[in-house]
């Protein structure tokens, strides 16, 4: 263990606990050691934070200035886009089989719908 020189007086020598510095000393390894604080006991040494990226600090776009916010959130925009492309692609294939349009759009809305419910249901919120 490592200590601060005796003094002249011929006292024992006492650890040196005030400097962090002296604490990794006393370690012997190096590893600073927990600071202890006469009031609020043992404290641990904080953990480095990774460093922060500027450009997700602050929002950016017109709902940042006070101006309208988006119509649609990220979710329902996904949502009613996989809406559409599902109800599409069964309205088209409706019709090259049927060539019928009535039939495509009734097929096409009915798998929108349809669709909408089931993608509602698995994309979490």
């Amino acid at each position: 263990m490592s200590t601060s020189p005796a003094n002249s007086q011929g006292h024992h020598p006492i650890p040196n606990t005030a400097n962090p510095a002296a604490l990794s000393a006393i370690n012997g390894i190096g590893v600073p050691q927990a600071h202890h604080h006469a009031d609020n006991g043992p404290q641990a040494i904080p953990h480095p934070q990774p460093p922060q990226n500027p450009h997700l600090q602050q929002p950016q776009g017109p709902a940042a200035s006070g101006g309208p916010t988006p119509l649609l959130g990220l979710r329902s925009a996904i949502i009613l886009m996989l809406g559409v492309l599902v109800g599409t692609g069964a309205a088209v294939l409706t019709y090259l089989a049927q060539h019928d349009g009535a039939t495509a759009i009734l097929a096409g809305g009915t798998a929108f719908a349809g669709a909408v419910l089931f993608f509602h249901t698995i994309i979490a919120t």
